[in-house]
C-alpha cells in the first residue's frame, strides 16, 4: 500500500512525476564536502535510479517525555529530524552511547535508579539534539521554494570554507565514547565536550581495572 502510494502517478503531489520535479528543482543545491570540494544534488540524483527516488511526508519535532517508568526512548522515537540535515543517525548513536554509559554505571536496576538515569540521559541529550533540530530546520528552509529559503541557500553556498569550519565544529563537539571500553585517542581539530554519562562509566571502568590488576 505504501509504496504504491509513494510511486502511483494518480497520486498528485506524491507520484514519479512530482519526484522529478522535485529533483530538477533542487538538483543545483550545493553540498560542500569536508576537503572544501562542492558538489550538487544532481550529481547524487544522476547516480540513483529513477525507481528509487520518491517523496516522502516528513515529520520534526522533539519530543518533552524521553521516558516513563522503566521505558526509555531514543533517536526518532523522541527526535525526529529532517534527513536533510544528515543527523538523525548520529543523533541516534550518541543516544545509544549515553545511555548505555549510564546503564553500566546504575548502582542498581530498581525502577528509582532506573528513572534517575533515565532524567540523566535526557538532560545531558537535550542540548545537543535542539542544536541538531535546529541545524536540520535550516536545512529545510532551504530547501524551500520561498524567498527565504533562496536567500539562505546563497548564504549556504557562498560561505568561505574557513567559516564554515567553524559552524561545523559547533555541531561535532559532542561526540561521545563508550566509557566501559578501552579509551580511543582524540583525533582532529575540534576538542568535544565532556559527556557527563561518559565520565560516570569511565570512572567505574577503570576503577575495575585496578581492581583486576591488584588481584
Amino acid at each position: 500500500m505504501e509504496q504504491r502510494f509513494r510511486n502511483s502517478e494518480n497520486s498528485g503531489e506524491w507520484g514519479a512525476a512530482p519526484a522529478q520535479t522535485m529533483c530538477d528543482e533542487t538538483r543545483n543545491f550545493g553540498v560542500q564536502l569536508s576537503d572544501g570540494k562542492k558538489r550538487t544534488l544532481g550529481e547524487l540524483y544522476d547516480l540513483t535510479p529513477k525507481e528509487l527516488v520518491s517523496k516522502v511526508m516528513l515529520e520534526e519535532k522533539v519530543f518533552k517525555t524521553w521516558h516513563n517508568g522503566r521505558t526509555v526512548l531514543m533517536g526518532d522515537a523522541c527526535h525526529k529530524l529532517n534527513p536533510s540535515g544528515g543527523h538523525g543517525a548520529v543523533t541516534a548513536m550518541h543516544d545509544a552511547i549515553a545511555l548505555a554509559n549510564l546503564i553500566y554505571a546504575v548502582p542498581t536496576t530498581n525502577s528509582a535508579d532506573l528513572t534517575r538515569i533515565f532524567e540523566e540521559y535526557q538532560k545531558e541529550r537535550l542540548p545537543a539534539v535542539i542544536e541538531s533540530y535546529k541545524n536540520s530546520q535550516l536545512m529545510s528552509k532551504i530547501m524551500d521554494r520561498g524567498i527565504e529559503g533562496a536567500i539562505i541557500l546563497w548564504l549556504y553556498t557562498h560561505i568561505p570554507f574557513w567559516l564554515w569550519r567553524m559552524v561545523l565544529a559547533k555541531t561535532v563537539r559532542y561526540r561521545p565514547q563508550v566509557g566501559f571500553l578501552p579509551n580511543i585517542p582524540l583525533k582532529g581539530s575540534v576538542i568535544p565536550f565532556e559527556s557527563p554519562s561518559e565520565l560516570k562509566a569511565r570512572a567505574i571502568f577503570e576503577q575495575q581495572l585496578k581492581s583486576v590488576a591488584s588481584v
